[in-house]
């Protein structure tokens, strides 16, 4: 059987957001909190602790966004779960780390995930489109709990999200042709800060009517550990930005394309700091080299299948562009849980779930 995600659409005030979206996504929040609940205790923080932190986070986001905390508070009364549950679903990575410089008892590394992302501008492209696209790899157990969610706002732009169940936002683009996707990494300025949630960032983000916003939502939100975010634009921008907790690298497109991975690549990034993730993920290197040169060999006629095709790639399997399920030092199993593609000039996203099994996709459009 063919296999979607669901879409979730929502609308009205924060608060009528985020009741409609905590109604509609009761279940697969309820498994999502299932599914954390014993990840943080494998890692070595037992729930209620972790949900006592995530209730510190509570005045923190209030004060970043009050309009985000009020939806978020509403998801909570929707799906009747507790607001520091919510909190955590948003929170999770940064509760860890936050934590980590407290007791170094939390096996951290295994809450960083893997993916490989790439955008192609017009002048790459066979259509004169932006494509912008992404391999999701995580607990392959995840994928029941992802949904599309499609906001309307009437006071910012329309937003189309693929995200875990109870989060505000994580990979997507709105109707003002801004698109995002993010990549995890791991660096030795990483721990010990109270950052915002990388959700509440994204859909705040994803808020913006226009590019230079959204970077500066970026640039100035507190953050708690390293990631790289790829941030674009359909009418031809694109930009890589490498974050750690002390300071913001940045990477152009070359020829029109751009590509990351889940390691550093600015020079002055590699100068600065140690790189920790690849010791976990060496891989990295080779996934975000062969997408960059499969890319390049069809400059100029990139299309929805060539990124596709890109994204199958299963050289150096189980350790491949498309991850198959194996188990990374530590013991957590990763896998690609969906290949995403968008074509941000027409705001459309294609999402495969499981692709390593057989990749079927469904097309989401917003508007």
């Amino acid at each position: 059987m063919k296999r979607s995600f669901p879409l979730i659409s929502i609308s009205g005030s924060p608060s009528q957001r985020g009741e409609s979206y905590g109604r509609q996504a009761a279940a697969q929040i309820a498994l999502a909190i299932d599914i954390y609940r014993g990840e943080f205790q494998r890692r070595g923080m037992y729930w209620p602790e972790a949900l006592r932190l995530a209730g510190e986070f509570l005045g923190t986001l209030r004060d970043y966004d009050p309009i985000l905390s009020e939806e978020m508070e509403a998801i909570a009364h929707g799906a009747d779960r507790s607001v520091q549950e919510i909190v955590l679903l948003n929170a999770r990575t940064e509760v860890m780390f936050w934590k980590e410089k407290k007791a170094r008892t939390v096996d951290i590394e295994q809450m960083i995930e893997e993916c490989t992302s790439a955008v192609a501008l017009p002048e790459a492209t066979q259509d004169g489109h932006l494509l912008h696209g992404q391999n999701w790899d995580w607990n392959p157990a995840c994928v029941d709990l992802a949904v599309v969610l499609e906001i309307r706002q009437d006071d910012a732009p329309d937003i189309l999200t693929f995200v875990e169940a109870g989060q505000l936002a994580r990979h997507g683009l709105n109707s003002e042709g801004i698109a995002l996707t993010a990549m995890g990494l791991h660096s030795d300025r990483d721990y010990g800060r109270m950052g915002i949630p990388n959700p509440m960032i994204r859909r705040k983000m994803l808020g913006c009517r226009n590019l230079g916003e959204a970077m500066s939502v970026l640039t100035n939100s507190a953050r708690s550990f390293s990631h790289c975010l790829i941030l674009s634009h359909a009418d031809g921008e694109a930009f890589s930005f490498e974050t750690t907790p002390d300071e913001v690298y940045w990477l152009e497109p070359e020829d029109g394309i751009l590509v990351h991975a889940n390691h550093f690549k600015s020079t002055v990034a590699m100068a600065q700091l140690k790189d920790l993730n690849l010791g976990r993920s060496p891989d990295s290197l080779y996934r975000d080299s062969r997408v960059r040169r499969a890319l390049k060999a069809a400059e100029g006629s990139i299309s929805m299948e060539t990124f596709r095709q890109v994204f199958s790639d299963e050289f150096g399997k189980p350790n491949s562009v498309l991850r198959h399920p194996a188990p990374r030092p530590g013991g957590m199993i990763s896998a690609t849980l969906a290949t995403l593609i968008m074509d941000t000039t027409e705001r459309i996203m294609w999402l495969a779930p499981t692709p390593f099994k057989n990749a079927h996709f469904t097309e989401y459009r917003l508007g």
